[in-house]
């Protein structure tokens, strides 16, 4: 575990804002010289406190759907669930991979068009590795608010982003895909060197880019930390509800719009109704969080379940 001081987390909380601010910008911000706030953040990267800057793409605008897969495991070797790992970071449809601790053993979100296509997808793994599947929970998103971890910095303000509203379709040419491919885990990448990747001219790439923000389709870049590096446990609680009204559903979610250590909400189709991620410090913070929900919201929360996110494989809004 690496111990960040105040300055780092304050660097790292600006990162989590906009991951494009420049050295010289967060230099001004932190009250730090360019080359410290630029020794900081390379010694974040090497140490793996950062595990990657990424963009935030809505896909929704491109006509996916997010589907979320929970895996229980059975007869199963560290060998094989690395295999299974391995299988699910490599899948060209899968956004989101990590280890989960409680009831279920691999979390999985996978972008596809419509059912057809997710049903493929998942067929696909399950003929391969159906043996060491004892359950698994399929859930389709229908919405999720995204917060900035301002809490690094002391600080929440109700800056969010939104996917799964319906809205405009937009298609995408082979160029705005290439720009994206690289563009969606290397956020801090600057404009001649994604020039040289993607083999366009930087004019292009900065026109298809200003198009893709000025439609919303890039809609944020950000950093996402490696949570247990930094001393940070990732919880996700999961709940199915009862007597739920469209005044609870807008009540819950402005309580986790203003909440410090909540990070995402997430309002689900299938076995169960919502999820909230929330970062902590250590687990009994995360319980004084749930006893404040369970007396504030007593009156929808049929059952829930808590799950602890212990490593992050893959996090990529574009993994075509």
């Amino acid at each position: 575990m690496i111990k960040l001081d105040l300055k780092d987390k304050k660097i790292l909380s600006f990162l989590d804002e906009n991951s494009t601010f420049t050295n010289s910008q967060i230099a001004k911000k932190v009250q730090l010289s360019k080359p410290a706030v630029e020794y900081r953040i390379q010694r974040m990267i090497k140490e793996s406190a950062i595990f990657e800057f990424y963009t935030i793409i809505d896909f929704t605008k491109l006509g996916y759907q997010q589907y979320k897969i929970y895996f229980n495991f059975q007869d199963v070797n560290l060998e094989e669930e690395k295999k299974i790992i391995d299988y699910w970071v490599k899948d060209k449809n899968s956004v989101w991979v990590a280890q989960v601790r409680g009831r279920w053993d691999l979390a999985v979100s996978v972008l596809a068009k419509n059912n057809f296509e997710f049903g493929k997808i998942l067929s696909n793994f399950t003929n391969k590795f159906a043996k060491y599947i004892l359950e698994k929970d399929v859930l389709l998103t229908e919405y999720s608010p995204i917060y900035a971890r301002e809490f690094l910095e002391n600080k929440k303000e109700t800056s969010e982003f939104v996917y799964g509203i319906p809205s405009e379709i937009f298609e995408l040419d082979e160029t705005d895909k290439k720009i994206l491919k690289f563009l969606s885990t290397n956020a801090r990448i600057n404009i001649v060197d994604l020039a040289e990747k993607t083999k366009l001219s930087r004019d292009i790439v900065n026109y298809r880019l200003k198009k893709m923000e000025k439609n919303k389709i890039v809609v944020g870049y950000r950093a996402y930390p490696n949570l247990e590096i930094i001393g940070l446990n990732h919880y996700k609680i999961i709940f199915r509800t009862k007597n739920f009204s469209e005044e609870k559903e807008k009540q819950i979610k402005e309580y986790v719009k203003t909440h410090k250590k909540a990070t995402q909400f997430l309002k689900l189709i299938g076995s169960w109704d919502l999820e909230i991620e929330f970062e902590t410090f250590d687990e009994n913070e995360l319980y004084e969080i749930l006893l404040e929900i369970r007396k504030k919201f007593a009156d929808i929360i049929r059952d829930f379940e808590i799950l602890r996110i212990t490593k992050t494989f893959k996090y990529d809004y574009w993994p075509f």
